[in-house]
């Protein structure tokens, strides 16, 4: 009888231990979501692992090479991070501003919309932001891979162009008009879940930018460069219409990056954040 006792204590001990475990075990599943408490962003886990990271060869037609600085293609590992599921949007850098005392930027031409991507925001202020809120920007390679997934994908949602999924304009530069709502693109969602990572804003990422250095790039969490003069952004803009890049809109591609000024800011420039777990 005591042995029977006994084995029930452990099994229960078991039972116990397995069930405290099971939410950090969900925790790390891909695409888990969890809120950051500091300014109620939604954030989705990425699992550490390798994934392809750049683009070339034959999936660039000839025409659009000299737009792609983003070869050759390699593969990254990463660790295991959190990224947030939508753009940093107005109402949650307006929160920022009041509890640091920081001044927002002048606002758009169709003003400040709490539910929007935030924009005017040079690098400085988004690293501000993202300190002030207890993560920080994506590195390059983490956004791609938040953005594109394990397969190589070219666009967040899969490798063929829809323009039904991201926030553009169509005839003319800028005749959207304006940043669309977080998260209207539910369509456009990433392996991981994350939206807006085509269109709506370009995105502020972490590293400095040098055209060459995925050539000599670590294979491994790679920061980017350990210096520079301009910083990396990702995703594409509402600015851009689709008849300027063609059958091929190239600049909305997961693997696209350009660079900017860190001092440099407008109406299509915004960011979101991530955290790499300890």
């Amino acid at each position: 009888m005591l042995k029977r006792s006994f084995a029930l204590r452990l099994l229960y001990i078991a039972l116990a231990i397995g069930l405290a475990a099971a939410p950090a075990a969900r925790a790390q599943e891909s695409g888990a979501m969890k809120v950051n408490s500091k300014d109620g962003a939604q954030m989705v886990y990425v699992p550490a692992g390798a994934f392809t990271m750049g683009t070339g060869g034959s999936e660039i037609a000839e025409a659009y090479k000299r737009f792609f600085t983003n070869a050759p293609k390699h593969t990254v590992t990463l660790s295991g991070y959190w990224i947030y599921k939508n753009d940093v949007t107005v109402g949650q850098y307006k929160a920022f501003c009041q509890a640091t005392s920081r001044a927002m930027p002048d606002a758009p031409r169709w003003g400040w919309k709490d539910d929007h991507p935030m924009v005017n925001v040079t690098w400085d202020d988004a690293s501000a932001y993202a300190t002030w809120a207890g993560v920080a920007l994506p590195t390059e390679a983490q956004w791609e891979k938040a953005a594109r997934g394990t397969a190589g994908r070219a666009y967040p949602w899969g490798n063929e162009w829809y323009p039904s999924r991201c926030a553009h304009s169509n005839l003319h530069l800028g005749d959207l008009g304006s940043t669309q709502p977080v998260g209207s693109y539910p369509l456009g969602a990433s392996p991981y879940g994350c939206l807006d990572m085509a269109g709506n804003v370009w995105q502020w990422c972490a590293d400095w930018y040098d055209a060459n250095y995925y050539n000599s790039a670590p294979p491994s969490n790679p920061t980017g460069p350990v210096s520079g003069q301009v910083r990396a952004l990702r995703g594409g803009s509402w600015y851009i219409n689709i008849p300027a890049v063609s059958r091929m809109p190239v600049l909305f591609r997961a693997a696209y990056r350009i660079w900017l000024n860190p001092t440099d800011r407008n109406d299509n420039i915004g960011f979101r954040c991530s955290s790499r777990l300890d």
